[in-house]
């Protein structure tokens, strides 16, 4: 069990990010709303996008060595305060290089949060519950970030105010991190947990290669994440189906997404993370060619994409524990910005590449992208760098 300063810090770390699940999907939505009132165009709204996730890469590169020097809680402290400081502003702003500039910024201290979260929880949790602690942690971003489009509609109903409502939702993170304990030690590890063979500094390039199961997991979930999302009703428009009911596909997927986490990380804690992962790869390799065939088969239908939402989650939910898993310290951090990284190119990449396929080749290509990619991370999975770390069932 973990001990009562541990669970605080978590659900305080926890509810932190969540509140950046929920201005996230409310602020990447509401820029396009009041770009496109504005009188701008989609290429603009692309640039913003673009200008979002060049400041992301910039503060995953510079976050370790900031965690190091200055300690987790003071950079997440300062990255709530830089949201909703570039948030803000754009309320009042029309200059477009300002906006790109805010944007950027903004990327910046969203990547910041995203890898000093993940790596915070990954710290947190022992490895015997490990699973199950990381499962309540991507469970709980999700269904709040869920909410973010919902806010979104509401604040468009305040358009003199809608940014600076949005930018405030930031500051609601500061309580959370304020209540947890930041104990990072030296090059940001817990000088309290012993590290059990996991590596602790190791440049980018050798974490990459050492990495590359959670790297190809992560960019096998971003790419089917954005893909379904934007292609999975369109695949059901062309099988006949309405526009309601096809907008519910993608629903439904998102749920199994969400609900059968804590029984993946339950599994991996029980029975092993590589043995869980693997199976979550090959039901997924199973899965996908199965759905042509079964779209029309009402109930089956339904059940084959909560469970194929959930399938494909874990593998991602798992890379974040095999993260934790295999590192720690600064190399901890930089692998979970190269998470960030990841998942930043293939949820552009993945899409834009569907994309094409299915203006030639219709609605099976966005099954075939899918299934090459969990192809990959399945061979992957059988390599060497799938093997476990000593000592791994051992609690920190």
């Amino acid at each position: 069990m973990q001990k009562a300063p541990v669970w605080r810090d978590f659900i305080a770390v926890t509810i932190s990010i969540a509140v950046v699940g929920i201005g996230l999907g409310c602020t990447l939505p509401l820029t396009a709303l009041v770009l496109t009132e504005r009188g701008y165009g989609p290429n603009l709204v692309g640039w913003m996008i673009s200008a979002t996730a060049i400041g992301g890469i910039a503060g995953t590169l510079i976050t370790p060595t900031l965690v190091e020097k200055m300690g987790r809680k003071k950079i997440m402290f300062g990255c709530f305060l830089i949201a909703g400081a570039t948030v803000i502003p754009l309320q009042y702003c029309n200059s477009p290089g300002t906006w790109m500039l805010l944007r950027g910024l903004f990327g910046s201290a969203m990547a910041a949060l995203f890898i000093i979260g993940e790596s915070w929880i990954n710290v947190l949790a022992s490895d015997a519950i490990r699973g199950r602690v990381v499962a309540i942690y991507t469970t709980s971003f999700t269904l709040f970030q869920v909410l973010g489009p919902l806010l979104t509609d509401w604040f468009s109903r305040f358009p003199n105010n809608s940014f600076v409502m949005c930018g405030a939702l930031f500051l609601l993170g500061i309580p959370g991190i304020a209540c947890a304990a930041d104990n990072t030690g030296p090059a940001g590890s817990e000088p309290h947990h012993p590290q059990n063979g996991r590596e602790t500094d190791m440049p980018w390039i050798a974490i990459a290669r050492k990495g590359c199961v959670i790297i190809a997991g992560t960019a096998f979930f971003a790419s089917f994440d954005s893909i379904v999302l934007g292609f999975l009703p369109l695949a059901a428009l062309d099988a006949g189906f309405t526009q309601s009911t096809a907008l519910v596909a993608s629903a439904i997927v998102l749920a199994g997404d969400a609900a059968l986490q804590y029984a993946a990380g339950w599994l991996s804690d029980h029975y092993g993370r590589e043995r869980v992962h693997r199976c979550c790869g090959v039901a997924v390799c199973l899965l996908l060619p199965l759905l042509p065939l079964v779209i029309h088969l009402p109930v089956v239908w339904e059940v084959y994409l909560f469970f194929l939402g959930g399938c494909a989650g874990a593998i991602y939910t798992l890379s974040m524990v095999a993260s934790g898993q295999h590192f720690s310290g600064t190399a901890l951090l930089r692998i979970s910005g190269l998470i960030g990284i990841t998942w930043n190119i293939s949820s552009s990449v993945g899409p834009a590449l569907t994309g094409m396929l299915m203006q030639r080749f219709g609605s099976a290509a966005m099954v075939a992208v899918l299934w090459v990619m969990a192809l990959i991370f399945m061979l992957l999975c059988n390599g060497p760098a799938s093997r476990p770390a000593a000592n791994t069932n051992r609690q920190l």
